[in-house]
């Protein structure tokens, strides 16, 4: 029974889609996002998810938690997760698609927000660099995207076979 239902699960496309949203949030959460370093590395600031570190000469001096972009990468797990196995009921995926994406905006703001605190850790001409950080919930958003397209097109050929009948 559980093998059916896994099987049926996995034919449809958004299921991968869903699928790998999960997994990117997931590799989110042990990636950098941002970091910059001074002229002559004695300075440096990197940005993850759970924290924003500034150290000078290899020793931390101010560490801001940056638990918001976590915990929104793990919401958006959670719902991936949950719309991958409500693939029965196509509105409710298409409204864990909705509130994904939102999500995955707020997340994209966040590190927007963090990455501009950064700058000014450090006062240098250079700007800092963007990591896979960055990349992985724009992935995200672009799969998001992509399986909500596909439930959408499920459910309008559910429609026109209903009304056939």
């Amino acid at each position: 029974m559980l093998l059916n239902l896994i099987a049926t699960m996995l034919q449809r496309i958004q299921s991968i889609f869903l699928a790998l949203i999960a997994v990117a949030m997931l590799a989110f959460l042990f990636v950098n996002i941002w970091q910059k370093s001074s002229a002559d590395g004695s300075e440096t600031v990197i940005l993850n998810a759970a924290n924003m570190v500034y150290s000078k000469n290899g020793v931390a001096v101010q560490e801001n938690q940056t638990f918001v972009l976590a915990a929104i990468s793990v919401v958006i797990l959670i719902l991936a997760s949950v719309s991958l196995f409500s693939f029965t009921i196509r509105l409710r995926q298409l409204q864990f698609g909705l509130a994904i994406s939102v999500l995955i905006a707020a997340l994209l703001g966040g590190i927007v927000y963090y990455s501009f605190m950064g700058e000014k850790l450090i006062a240098e001409t250079q700007k800092g660099s963007f990591g896979p950080g960055l990349l992985i919930p724009a992935f995200a958003l672009i799969l998001n995207s992509l399986a909500n397209r596909f439930i959408r097109k499920d459910e309008e050929e559910v429609r026109s076979a209903d009304r056939m009948r």
